[in-house]
């Protein structure tokens, strides 16, 4: 059961370095087969198509950041998280030469309009992230450092949308200047609406 396990396991992993690298319609099924060192038979066995493959992957990706094991991750629980919540993003993307940006948007680039079970998957991931970055502001507000006009969920829209335009545009410009830029303008935008220590979020 532990080789079957790890069969599966190899594959998936195989499958989400190449579709964050080149796309889930860049890659092929023989390409990951090549690269996790497995058959046909095992890829029929485990996920029996590319839709089945892509769904194993997404699956995975949203565990393995909810676990707090992936590189990136909404450990939120300071201002100073909020900041190092951007910073790792834009670390990341310097680590890997503006050469990818978000694997969960860089598959859901790639998907066609019958393709809903995917959607969901990404939908769900979506509603979780924003929902941790929601619960963080909501959190602040409710201990008084965040004005009564302050929207956690539009704050945190806020946040994925930049976090998520920034690494995009890292990748085509190849450069994180403007993703750096956009994070501080977004910082800078709710540093404006806290009641307490405006001029530094490292404050506390």
């Amino acid at each position: 059961m532990a080789i079957k396990t790890e069969t599966r396991d190899r594959m998936i992993q195989a499958a989400l370095d190449l579709f964050h690298l080149q796309g889930v319609k860049g890659t092929s099924i023989d390409e990951v087969l090549a690269r996790s060192g497995t058959g046909k038979s095992q890829f029929a066995h485990y996920f029996r198509t590319k839709d089945g493959l892509v769904h194993a992957v997404l699956q995975y990706l949203h565990e393995l950041i909810r676990s707090g094991k992936a590189r990136t991750g909404y450990r939120l629980n300071s201002w100073a998280d909020l900041e190092g919540w951007f910073e790792q993003y834009i670390r990341f993307q310097r680590e890997v030469h503006c050469e990818r940006s978000c694997p969960m948007a860089t598959i859901g680039n790639d998907l066609a309009a019958d393709q809903e079970l995917l959607r969901q998957d990404l939908r769900l991931f979506l509603e979780w992230s924003g929902g941790q970055l929601a619960r963080f502001f909501a959190e602040r507000k409710a201990a008084g450092e965040l004005s009564a006009a302050a929207d956690p969920d539009a704050l945190a829209a806020l946040c994925l949308t930049v976090m998520q335009g920034g690494m995009l545009l890292s990748k085509i410009r190849r450069d994180t200047t403007t993703f750096e830029r956009a994070a501080e303008q977004a910082l800078a935008y709710i540093r404006s609406l806290r009641k307490v220590d405006r001029d530094s979020f490292r404050g506390r």
